[in-house]
């Protein structure tokens, strides 16, 4: 059933979106409301097709809004030097998250163009404006041009629901924070040696239901 929450997403309105994404996100994120997704998502098959096995960690897509442009994800991290949202980054869409078990040190740069702004005057490298520890229970809401890295521990499980796309492509920061050398347009543009490990299959589904259930985060 759509969320009416949802229903607010605008894609040519970004702080109505992100009110929208705010409100659905607290309403997903109930111990009930999360069991019934993932029990519904587990043998979805497009919902598994959207789902992810990486290195750093599995992202699980338990819901999809196609009318908003909107989707719900579970996220559990491996953390480790393997992890790209280590390095500043933007996204395409809005989105909110909340964080259900662990933590990961968040920092904001500022949006896309006052960070090419102060790589051309000083040449870099690119310097947080704000440092945070996002840990259980945090949640926030950034815009698509807002640029950040997280760095995870090992383990930390969120949920992230995302907005409409806004744009064609992300911008990261390189290693060395010097410049945006690289653009992000999803999955089906990366690079074979950067896609998923694998599919994602109702076994990995079960595996990280079980570890919600063991934190006492499902009801």
């Amino acid at each position: 059933m759509p969320d009416p929450h949802l229903a607010e997403a605008d894609r040519f309105d970004p702080a109505r979106t992100a009110r929208a994404l705010e409100d659905a996100l607290r309403r997903f994120a109930r111990p009930d409301r999360l069991a019934a997704l993932l029990r519904s998502a587990r043998t979805d098959p497009r919902l598994l097709g959207l789902s992810e096995v990486r290195p750093w960690g599995n992202r699980m897509v338990l819901h999809e809004d196609p009318a908003s442009g909107t989707r719900l994800r579970l996220q559990h991290w491996a953390g480790g030097d393997q992890d790209p949202h280590g390095r500043p980054h933007n996204h395409r869409w809005a989105f909110a998250s909340t964080i259900l078990h662990g933590s990961y040190v968040h920092r904001l740069y500022g949006d896309v163009a006052d960070v090419e702004r102060r790589l051309a005057a000083d040449g870099g490298p690119a310097r947080h404006l704000v440092e945070r520890t996002e840990s259980v229970g945090s949640s926030y809401v950034l815009h698509p041009q807002a640029v950040h890295s997280a760095t995870a521990a090992a383990g930390t499980v969120s949920l992230l629901l995302r907005g409409p796309s806004v744009g064609e492509y992300a911008v990261r920061l390189n290693r060395d924070l010097t410049a945006f050398a690289e653009r992000k347009s999803g999955v089906a543009s990366e690079a074979r040696k950067e896609r998923p490990e694998r599919p994602f299959g109702t076994a990995d589904a079960d595996s990280l239901g079980a570890l919600l259930s063991s934190l006492g985060l499902l009801d």
